[in-house]
């Protein structure tokens, strides 16, 4: 009798623990000039240095302790750029994805937002399943993108075909890009060590 009770106990205990959490979409903003906050807390602000023509993305908590987050030639920005924030419906964790629109293609910056601290996942390319030179709708919804955690791993999943490209160096060609159907590939991303995981199905 004492081994059923400790097993009914323990059940509601493990399957809480392993609750899977999902990161849902709060707002999308476009990035301007200046200071950009996704919260009362969380802000983003963009500089240009006029004598080199170069922009810095930097990232503050309550206004303090601004963090230089990212950096590169003001003509990355020439089209748009906004920023997208995903609440953890379960935790005051965010991720954001800062997308910088492309002539043909949009890239985006992943970013981890926890406890006033900021994390760079990775920089990936995320576009509809039709690839070419010429593409000029390419845009892929971020509302077709789910993100959920469950323990210390964070994945992404995408609810429509995607075009996705991991961007590993500067320059890139089109045959970097792989076509995908909707719930084909997920990304791990493991919050204690840092690894991204590339799952496909």
């Amino acid at each position: 009798m004492k081994r059923l009770f400790f097993i009914w106990f323990f059940i509601p205990l493990i399957s809480y623990c392993q609750t899977d959490s999902e990161f849902k979409l709060q707002n999308s903003i476009s990035v301007e000039w200046g200071k950009n906050c996704i919260n009362e807390m969380d802000c983003f602000y963009l500089s240009l240095d006029t004598n080199e023509y170069v922009y810095s993305l930097y990232y503050s908590f309550e206004n303090e302790n601004m963090k230089q987050i990212a950096t590169g030639d003001w003509t990355e920005l020439v089209y748009s750029a906004d920023l997208h924030s995903f609440q953890n419906e379960n935790a005051n964790s965010y991720i954001v994805l800062w997308e910088k629109a492309n002539e043909y293609n949009p890239f985006f910056t992943i970013f981890y937002l926890f406890d006033g601290k900021i994390v760079k996942i990775g920089e990936w390319g995320i576009a509809i399943s039709r690839i070419d030179y010429y593409c000029e709708f390419c845009d892929y919804s971020v509302e077709d993108i789910r993100i959920t955690q469950k323990n210390d791993e964070i994945e992404f999943s995408f609810l429509k075909d995607i075009g996705f490209m991991i961007v590993t160096k500067e320059y890139y060609d089109y045959d970097d890009w792989e076509l995908f159907k909707a719930g084909e590939l997920i990304i791990s991303y493991n919050i204690v060590d840092g690894m991204v995981k590339r799952i496909e199905k």
